[in-house]
């Protein structure tokens, strides 16, 4: 597969190149028809399931089909019941398949921090081992359907919501690795999820999703992780401390939505030599590699 990937983003323009690792739309990864490389459509999660269908709202404001709905995280993960939860997550990747859905943005694996967190209510447990053994449980039902995959989020230390796109969570590396990574650790280590979403916020001075330490060197190199890394969506739209460009050399393989800026900022990037063409095609063929595996590939 390797080999084939490898051929696959060599017949790929430059122009291709740097289309492929930001979105259609809203939510839609965008396709290659001359390669045979098929629309992926990624839908909200985390406990359920809200797709909409309308293409090209980059806004992401218009109606939703009646929304798949769960008890939220906060008040599933109270079972303690790992087979329950991959019950739950066998429905919800059903629900994927009946309404076409290849990525599930969820589940949310974040810890919980801070009372004024504003996504308290998706996120698992205060636990480490809690929220990544259950996330875990979640990731192997909804994969357990063909073509279904999870999104992991938000990685990491997303503690706040006020200013969430600037703060900047100060940490040592034992409170990273022991409180704020270790359930993303688990969750991957046990099931492989198919992607991982990087969080808006800085960890240490650098945006989680220009953080080569946290996208490569640990969730690749030391976990093992196979499957693509995307950004929350706007997180390049904010200002200039957060380029796609950025994200390409970090490894974190997609931009969402993605705009034209995206685009700019990664051709005039590769043109001075700031971004390698081998880090953008090793996200290029993460990317392909888990379009291949959606259920959209042999359809």
């Amino acid at each position: 597969m390797e080999r084939d990937l490898k051929k696959i983003v060599s017949q790929m323009t430059l122009e291709e190149k740097a289309g492929m690792c930001s979105g259609l739309d809203f939510w839609h990864l965008k396709h290659v028809d001359r390669l045979g490389i098929p629309e992926v459509m990624v839908s909200d999660g985390p406990h359920g399931l809200r797709k909409q269908d309308d293409k090209g709202d980059h806004l992401g404001m218009n109606d939703s089909i009646k929304a798949v709905c769960f008890p939220p995280a906060a008040l599933s993960t109270c079972s303690f019941d790992r087979k329950l939860m991959e019950e739950m997550g066998e429905t919800i990747g059903k629900e994927a398949q009946a309404n076409d859905v290849s990525v599930v943005l969820g589940p949310a694996v974040n810890i919980k921090r801070s009372p004024l967190c504003g996504r308290n209510f998706e996120y698992y447990s205060e636990d480490p081992y809690v929220a990544g053994t259950i996330a875990a449980a979640m990731t192997e039902g909804v994969q357990s359907n063909y073509g279904c995959g999870t999104t992991i989020k938000h990685f990491a230390c997303n503690n706040q919501e006020d200013n969430r796109m600037g703060s900047d969570s100060v940490i040592s590396e034992r409170t990273l690795r022991e409180v704020y990574l270790k359930g993303f650790e688990i969750a991957v280590r046990e099931s492989q999820p198919l992607s991982i979403m990087t969080s808006y916020n800085l960890i240490n001075g650098v945006h989680a999703a220009n953080n080569y330490d946290l996208c490569t060197e640990t969730a690749r190199n030391e976990w093992g992780f196979k499957g693509m890394i995307m950004t929350d969506w706007t997180t390049t739209e904010i200002d200039e401390k957060c380029t796609a460009s950025g994200c390409m050399r970090a490894g974190n393989d997609l931009v969402m939505p993605g705009c034209f800026g995206d685009h700019d900022n990664m051709r005039k990037a590769l043109a001075e030599g700031t971004l390698k063409i081998e880090d953008l095609k090793a996200c290029i063929a993460r990317l392909v590699s888990v379009i291949w595996k959606s259920n959209q590939y042999l359809q």
